[in-house]
């Protein structure tokens, strides 16, 4: 894989990290302080960015924030991935059949990228902020990688350190997705460690320690993802989100649709209908965007294929 040209990656680090907290303007000493880089290449690349109109500087408080071309550029995005906005669709459908919170999310390069919520503010820490990252290590964006190929699968799970018998388990897992057509995370997911790691990392994004800092939870935090087959439907279980796919033209996952858990144990039988309902509406949204699932023969993840 080509290494990146530092400017590059440097002006992609600033978009996305403004993109992540739009809220807000930041300095130029806080962006060297987030995205570790010295303060000459960051004025130079701010100065850039400004030139295009892709950000802005306030110039009484000497603050940058994301600049009025990136509007043309979202909607230019938005175009030419109609899944996005049947995605939306769908979700704001859900939210208001469930009054639940329902997320669309996104492979973007090493992340899942949080694209849109809809539904009511929840109690406990929600499932995201549009423009929110999050490192696709395992098990982090198993919706995405139930249908990949077997090499990305293995980069997903060396990525986090996983080997061995949890790999055989996670690969399992994978293969159980596939099949039902959608995933369950646990609210271990979303335990305070994993939280806070996660957190370090979306405020500083291109420090590799916070990254493995994030690994190593991630590692000792146990049933983040269930197997379900044998468990009896009347079983109750507290469950974190549930995630469908939703597909591009050539049967690839170009989008998630998540759906929020509540607080309260459920049966298994509730949870797997509502993963078939919220699978129904990612395959509406599929359709919608001329997407195709692929077959049921699919053999991603599994060693040998």
């Amino acid at each position: 894989m080509a290494r990146p040209a530092p400017a590059s990656e440097r002006a992609a680090n600033i978009v996305a990290f403004l993109t992540a907290h739009p809220s807000r303007g930041f300095t130029i000493s806080e962006l060297v302080k987030h995205l570790g880089m010295n303060i000459a290449s960051a004025h130079a690349t701010l100065a850039v960015l400004c030139d295009c109109g892709f950000l802005i500087r306030d110039p009484a408080h000497r603050t940058y924030v994301l600049g009025p071309a990136l509007a043309a550029t979202g909607f230019a995005a938005l175009e030419r991935h109609p899944a996005i906005e049947a995605a939306i669709e769908q979700a704001e459908t859900l939210a208001k059949e469930l009054d639940a919170e329902v997320g669309v999310t996104a492979i973007a390069g090493r992340d899942v990228i949080f694209l849109a919520r809809r539904g009511p503010e929840p109690l406990a820490p929600s499932i995201g902020y549009p423009g929110d990252r999050s490192p696709l290590l395992a098990p982090i964006g198993a919706v995405f990688m139930a249908w990949a190929d077997d090499d990305t699968v293995t980069a997903w799970l060396e990525r986090a350190g996983i080997a061995g018998p949890l790999a055989g388990l996670y690969r399992d897992v994978l293969a159980e997705t596939r099949a039902r057509g959608f995933s369950i995370p646990m609210p271990a997911i979303a335990s305070p460690a994993v939280t806070a790691a996660m957190a370090r990392v979306r405020s500083e994004p291109t420090d590799e320690d916070a990254e493995q800092h994030l690994t190593e939870v991630l590692q000792k935090t146990d049933e983040m993802l269930l197997p379900f087959d044998g468990l009896p439907p009347s079983d109750e279980i507290v469950f974190k989100t549930i995630a469908a796919p939703i597909f591009d033209p050539i049967g690839r996952v170009l989008l998630s649709l998540s759906l929020s858990g509540p607080e309260h144990p459920l049966r298994v039988g509730q949870v797997l209908d509502l993963g078939h309902r919220l699978a129904q509406s990612a395959a509406i949204a599929t359709r919608q965007a001329r997407g195709r699932a692929p077959g049921h023969d699919v053999t991603a993840g599994a060693p040998g294929h």
